[in-house]
């Protein structure tokens, strides 16, 4: 399975998702710089979970449902990051397994899913 990581996620995520062995294209490391828009397109051709802290994703799939991908959203505070680095490998994990696309939100210490 590949991940997308948006260019505004925390390079913590990134090293973890690493050290777990799967395969993560940072957008910050080699494509900084594209649009939103182009970041869903290249999570779509890839077939990639995206994993970003923008909410503007949110808008792309609900109101604009531009592609179906599976996108996991984190939002937290600074002393919520442990536990959001574990919910994210739990989360992961999970739905690698499940067929379909999913809107997964980490935050405040819960996961939520939407299936889309």
């Amino acid at each position: 399975m590949k991940i997308l990581a948006d260019e505004n996620l925390n390079v913590l995520f990134v090293e973890d998702l690493r050290k777990e062995g799967y395969d993560v294209l940072s957008v910050r490391e080699q494509l900084g710089g594209i649009s939103d828009p182009e970041v869903a397109a290249l999570a779509y051709e890839a077939d990639s979970i995206l994993i970003t802290e923008d909410k503007d994703f949110g808008e792309l799939i609900f109101a604009y449902k531009t592609v179906k991908i599976t996108v996991v959203f984190l939002r937290y505070q600074k002393r919520e990051l442990e536990m959001v680095r574990q919910q994210l490998l739990q989360a992961i994990h999970f739905y690698q397994e499940k067929d379909g696309h999913f809107f997964i939100t980490i935050a405040r210490g819960k996961i939520r899913v939407t299936e889309l």
